[in-house]
C-alpha cells in the first residue's frame, strides 16, 4: 500500500515537453524504498536527451517524494545518460540546475516550466473542446458555458446548456484542464468562462475557428514528439533487454 501512494506520487511528476506523467511513458525504471530512504531510476528515450529537460524531470522526482511523511533521502539515478553521474549525485544532493550546467543554464528553469505549462495548457483545452464537441456540444454552447456548467460524478462528466446536458466525457480530461488552469493561476470558480487562452481572456465566437487551428497545429506537433519518445524508449528497451541476456550467458 506504502509503494502503492509513492507511485501515486510519481504518477503526477511530468515530462515538460509531453504533457505526459514520467510513470505513463515508461521513464521510471525501478522505485525501491529502504526505511527513510527512497531510490528512483530513471531511463529516458535517448542517451542524449537535454540536460534540462532530464534535470526537470529528475528534481520533480525528489521533490514529490521529499516532501511524503517518513521520507527523509531521495536518491534519484538518470541512467544511461551522457550526464547520468553529474545528475544523479546533483539533483540527489538539492543542487540548482544551474550549478550542475553552468554553461548551459542559457534559460532560467522557472521560465522554462512556465513555457511547457502553457503548451501542456493548450493542449488540454483542445482535448476538452474535442470531447465536448463529440458529447453534442456547439460553438456557441462553449463559448457562453462557464466553469459551473460542468457537472462530474466519479470518471463522467457533462455540460450543461441551454439545450440540455451534453456528454458523458471522461472525468479525467476535466481534471486535468483544471488542474492546470489552477497552475497557471487562471481562475477556476464556477462563473469564471470555460475555455480560457492562457492570458485569461476568454474564447470569443468570432475567433473560435481560429483559436481551434492553432490549438491543432500544437497539439499534432505535441503528440509527433510524444509518439517519438515512446518509439525510442522501445528500442532502448529492447537493447537494455538483449544486453543483459548476452551478460547472463
Amino acid at each position: 500500500m506504502e509503494h502503492a501512494v509513492l507511485w501515486e506520487r510519481l504518477e503526477q511528476v511530468l515530462d515538460p515537453e509531453l504533457d505526459e506523467s514520467i510513470v505513463r511513458l515508461g521513464f521510471v525504471h525501478a522505485l525501491e524504498r529502504d526505511g527513510e530512504a527512497v531510490r528512483v531510476v530513471l531511463r529516458l528515450p535517448t542517451y542524449w536527451c537535454s540536460p534540462n529537460f532530464a534535470y526537470l524531470m529528475a528534481d520533480g522526482v525528489r521533490r514529490a517524494l521529499s516532501t511524503h511523511p517518513g521520507i527523509r533521502r531521495v536518491h534519484v539515478e538518470v541512467a544511461d545518460h551522457f550526464a547520468s553521474d553529474v545528475l544523479s549525485q546533483g539533483v540527489s544532493a538539492g543542487r540548482s540546475f544551474r550549478e550542475l550546467f553552468p554553461d548551459e543554464a542559457e534559460e532560467d528553469l522557472d521560465e522554462l516550466r512556465q513555457r511547457f505549462l502553457l503548451k501542456g495548457y493548450l493542449s488540454r483545452l483542445l482535448v476538452l473542446i474535442q470531447a465536448l464537441h463529440q458529447a453534442g456540444a456547439s460553438d456557441s454552447d462553449l463559448v457562453a458555458a462557464r466553469l459551473g456548467a460542468l457537472e462530474r460524478d466519479g470518471d463522467t462528466a457533462w455540460l450543461s446548456t441551454a439545450q440540455g446536458r451534453r456528454g458523458p466525457i471522461r472525468g479525467r480530461i476535466v481534471e486535468r484542464y483544471l488542474t492546470r488552469r489552477a497552475e497557471l493561476g487562471l481562475p477556476v470558480t464556477p462563473e469564471a468562462p470555460l475555455l480560457l487562452r492562457p492570458n485569461g481572456a476568454p474564447l470569443t465566437a468570432d475567433r473560435f475557428a481560429e483559436e481551434l487551428r492553432r490549438l491543432r497545429a500544437t497539439v499534432v506537433n505535441l503528440r509527433a514528439s510524444t509518439a517519438l519518445c515512446e518509439a525510442l524508449l522501445a528500442s532502448r528497451r529492447q537493447w537494455w533487454q538483449d544486453t543483459e541476456r548476452e551478460v547472463c550467458r
